[in-house]
């Protein structure tokens, strides 16, 4: 009994002590990211908040005696709170979305939408041609998809470098007519700011859809920034893309009348696309750490059978994976065709190839 009552004190004052810091850190990065003034005055403020919570660091463990102790034992808790209330009042009330920024010029226009019934006009179809990181063209058309005419759907991921469990992804969409699009959920940046974890936790980032031109969108991460691009085909059914593709689109189109923060852990490219396919019911789809580590969501995807394949998971990785082939390939208006191309060709090539190791195996 006296182990199992330490156990049970131990987890309390370590719950309590979690919690502790845990309101103190997030207090003193919400004032150094979205405080108002320089970031010597923010770093400062920072500073403060982290030292108040320091000094008040004994205190919230005796929390349930609050009552019974005087000011002079719960001074330093009670500032430390009333600090955090401040600036969680001043975070979620005040630091609201600011449209009359400069953005970073392959986001400087937000897709505007129109439905028609099966037709879906969109403006500002991203389709920019790309020589390195910073010599581009820039470049807008506007389309018109038919919805009746969608006859593919494939999911992208693509991880960061060196952190595999985190991953940019996206879904492409192809159509009989031989159209493709990119549909990108991305953190809107202002000119020359970076994309950085912890910044992006912070309402840094603005949320919007980039719809964009395959070669575009797929091309500058498999051939400019030269990461790792995977590209799964979908196993659905036309009535579940036609549906998904329009809730991307009317999603898309909010965004320009209500703008939100981007949020690397619950407003972000793998949560929103979750969120579309979650409004379609039908399979159920995971809520824990697995859509944090967008890195490991084919494997998610997989298992789900939402990949269109009959081979295993590592022969899918190397199947349809497709930057090796875009260090080759021009990006050119064939690009989405000959991607599509690739991958049916790198598909089959793996099928036989495990073939064969069975026979020989035999």
């Amino acid at each position: 009994m006296r182990f199992a009552r330490r156990a049970v004190s131990w987890c309390g004052r370590f719950c309590y002590a979690f919690g502790w810091w845990f309101i103190g850190v997030w207090s003193a990065l919400a004032v150094y990211f979205t405080g108002p003034g320089s970031k010597w005055f923010t770093g400062a403020l920072a500073v403060a908040v982290l030292w108040l919570f320091w000094r008040g660091r004994r205190e919230p463990l005796r929390l349930w005696q609050w009552f019974r102790k005087n000011w002079s034992e719960k001074r330093w808790t009670t500032i430390a709170l009333a600090a955090a209330t401040v600036i969680a009042i001043y975070y979620f009330g005040f630091v609201t979305p600011d449209v009359n920024v400069e953005w970073s010029p392959e986001q400087a226009r937000h897709p505007i939408v129109e439905i028609d019934g099966d037709k879906i006009h969109v403006q500002n179809v991203r389709n920019f041609t790309w020589r390195s990181r910073t010599d581009f063209t820039p470049g807008f058309y506007d389309r018109t998809y038919d919805l009746s005419k969608l006859n593919s759907m494939y999911y992208v991921v693509a991880p960061m470098p060196g952190l595999d469990a985190v991953a940019h992804v996206f879904v492409c969409f192809g159509f009989s007519d031989g159209q493709t699009v990119a549909v990108s959920v991305e953190g809107r940046r202002r000119l020359g700011q970076p994309y950085q974890l912890i910044p992006s936790m912070f309402r840094q980032l603005q949320l919007m859809y980039v719809v964009g031109d395959e070669r575009d969108v797929v091309g500058l991460r498999g051939k400019i920034w030269q990461v790792p691009v995977f590209f799964y085909p979908a196993n659905t059914t036309p009535e579940r893309m036609q549906a998904i593709f329009k809730s991307m689109m009317e999603g898309a189109d909010q965004l320009e009348e209500k703008p939100e923060f981007y949020n690397l852990i619950w407003n972000n490219c793998m949560t929103r696309i979750l969120m579309h396919l979650r409004r379609l019911g039908g399979n159920s789809l995971p809520h824990d750490l697995q859509v944090l580590l967008t890195g490991l969501s084919d494997r998610v995807a997989f298992r789900l059978g939402y990949i269109n394949t009959d081979l295993t998971f590592e022969q899918a990785r190397r199947a349809f994976r497709v930057d090796p082939w875009m260090q080759t390939t021009p990006l050119d208006e064939t690009f989405g065709q000959r991607l599509r191309e690739t991958i049916e060709r790198q598909e089959a090539e793996e099928r036989e190839g495990a073939a064969t190791g069975a026979t020989n195996d035999q």
